[in-house]
């Protein structure tokens, strides 16, 4: 399946009051009962009066390569391009097509540790739906590239859902990035991606059990009130230190966001000419939480 975005709507439509569902499917466009709805609608809309409304989008990126995700998602490079490169789908993933769109002196390889006074990093980017929700489940499949390998090339890309996507806060979104590079065991780094990336901000870490490099990775974070967060890995919940502490609470100026997606890292990878070719993200699945 390419892509589903899913609504069921329960309300009293008629002279009776009658409970009837309306099911609203749109697979790669619209179409419905009761009317048309678009995909615009169904993602910006209130629900209607007296509606209980359970949504649901999924994407797993098995379409034509392309140098964007498609016109169900609005891309924050086109919000912030300063800030992001473009997402676009190579393989059947979500990929940096052009790691080199922003204005600036871009870093070259190796790039680890904060960027240098005045350099850029290449590669990353991110992307987002309107859920109209501020609770919420995001889960990704990433790719599972990572680790500190000796001598070109180094694939590493890091992958996350976005929460409480806020354009006009410096932080931007909240998301975890699970990593390799310095320590003897993964560990997720969570935070806010920043507006631009360089100034990524780590709050809480933990560490994971080993992991192989390139087997693919479930990673949620799930607001079952708004703002408060946790992270699941493999469907196990993760505990964050110091403290084994069960959930983050997110910059409470950007939980009012209903806007939540994906973002991508790439600014690893070396040589950077493999960016546009380094899967990040397989798959998606965003879902309201009310």
């Amino acid at each position: 399946m390419r892509f589903f975005t899913g609504v069921v709507q329960r309300y009293f439509c008629d002279e009776d009051n009658i409970q009837r569902a309306l099911v609203v499917l749109l697979v790669m466009g619209s179409f419905g009962t009761c009317g048309v709805v678009t995909a615009k609608e169904v993602l910006t809309s209130e629900a209607l009066p007296g509606a209980a409304t359970d949504f649901i989008f999924s994407d797993d990126f098995e379409r034509t390569n392309a140098d964007s995700l498609g016109s169900e998602w609005v891309d924050c490079h086109t919000i912030a391009p300063d800030s992001y490169e473009p997402l676009g789908v190579y393989d059947g993933g979500v990929v940096v097509p052009d790691p080199y769109t922003r204005s600036g002196n871009y870093g070259v390889p190796p790039l680890q540790g904060p960027a240098k006074k005045g350099q850029i990093f290449p590669g990353i980017g991110c992307a987002y739906i309107d859920t109209v929700a501020t609770t919420v489940s995001v889960k990704i499949v990433w790719s599972g590239n990572h680790g500190l390998q000796q001598g070109m090339p180094i694939l590493h890309v890091e992958a996350t859902p976005l929460l409480y996507i806020t354009p006009s806060n410096p932080r931007f979104g909240f998301g975890a990035w699970i990593s390799e590079l310095a320590w003897t065991l993964p560990v997720v780094l969570v935070g806010y991606i920043g507006s631009p990336p360089e100034a990524f901000e780590v709050i809480a870490s933990a560490v994971l059990p080993k992991h192989e490099t390139g087997t693919s990775t479930e990673v949620e974070l799930r607001a079952e009130e708004p703002g408060v967060v946790s992270l699941w890995v493999d469907g196990k919940q993760v505990m964050f230190d110091p403290g084994a502490v069960a959930t983050i609470n997110v910059d409470p100026t950007m939980i009012n966001s209903t806007l939540h997606g994906i973002a991508v890292d790439a600014h690893y990878v070396a040589p950077q000419s493999n960016i546009p070719t380094v899967k990040g993200i397989e798959a998606v699945t965003i879902q309201n939480l009310d």
